[in-house]
């Protein structure tokens, strides 16, 4: 699955180094801005990584790494060079599953596996670095966040009650992510890798380059026995406490998540069979997102498809044995 490649340092070559250096800039510089390209930072690497192997690949992504670093530390904002290097470290990941030909259920759980051990990994160390328990840390590190986002939702005109509401709660609201976040980050990972995965495969569709053929995605499904997990977190949240209560939020997070894939694949697998345009169609998926009561609907249709089967899939399947 790797692209044909020619000489190494060569105009291309500083191209893409230029490019992924100032991608990096763009997403510490600009919060608003950052925060929609910081999904994308693995699939320029990833591209990069396909198109010219893996030793210039990394020798793009290195370098371009270290003079953000040295750039953003003179300017005093070097903390973000942890999360982009994670992101782009994750495209090397998806690469590496690629190159070996493996499925797109390994693909996406070995390179999220792998990013979600090295971020514990860095919370454990950083823990110890500084003698206080993980989740201290983890909080303090919430709070500053939410603190930070007050004055972006104020550039932005949010409504002043949404924020005082939010103030005016903040240790519970810090609980509260905190108690889930272990899920809430394995989800991001997730939702990273597979919209890069996507995204990759409609750019590499475009420039005519080989790999990056997963089949028909629109036909996943989610798998039958999940139910019984949701079932069993659900029995978690409601009639237990403690660390038990914990787990079981955290098991709920991810299955809806895996729900809402599934029921993304319906979406798209009418909208390919509808006469709506490809414009339409993004905007579709854009509101699903945008508005929680789409999504919740989108959940809903990936759980209920186990017995309803919106897309007639079981009938074909028993066709196609007849």
């Amino acid at each position: 699955m790797e692209i044909q490649r020619s000489g190494f340092f060569n105009v291309g070559f500083f191209r893409d180094l230029a490019i992924a250096s100032l991608t990096f800039f763009l997403v510490a510089l600009t919060p608003v801005v950052g925060a929609i390209v910081i999904i994308f930072i693995p699939l320029p690497i990833l591209y990069y990584y396909m198109k010219n192997g893996r030793v210039k690949g990394l020798a793009i992504m290195a370098p371009s790494l270290g003079i953000s670093f040295i750039f953003l530390s003179i300017i005093d904002a070097y903390t973000n060079v942890l999360l982009i290097s994670m992101l782009a470290a994750t495209g090397i990941m998806i690469s590496e599953c690629l190159k070996r030909n493996f499925p797109l259920e390994k693909t996406v759980s070995y390179s999220v596996a792998a990013i979600f051990c090295a971020g514990a990994m860095f919370v454990l160390h950083q823990s110890y670095y500084w003698g206080v328990a993980p989740w201290q840390l983890v909080e303090t590190y919430i709070q500053k966040q939410i603190v930070y986002s007050f004055k972006v939702y104020a550039g932005l005109n949010i409504a002043a009650e949404q924020i005082n509401t939010i103030k005016e709660n903040l240790p519970e609201v810090v609980s509260s992510i905190t108690l889930i976040l272990p899920s809430l980050f394995l989800v991001t990972v997730s939702f990273i890798v597979w919209i890069n995965l996507l995204a990759a495969r409609l750019l590499f569709k475009k420039l005519a380059l080989p790999g990056m053929d997963f089949g028909d995605l629109s036909s996943w499904k989610a798998p039958e026995k999940m139910v019984w997990y949701l079932i069993a977190a659900g029995a978690m949240v409601l009639l237990s406490d403690g660390g038990t209560v914990m787990i079981g939020w955290n098991m709920l997070v991810v299955i809806m998540f895996v729900y809402l894939l599934a029921g993304l694949a319906i979406v798209s697998f009418f909208l390919k069979k509808s006469p709506l345009s490809t414009g339409f169609r993004y905007l579709i998926y854009f509101l699903i997102f945008a508005q929680q009561i789409a999504t919740l609907l989108v959940v809903a249709a990936g759980l209920f498809d186990l017995w309803a089967d919106f897309r007639k899939l079981n009938k074909t399947m028993e066709d196609s044995v007849v």
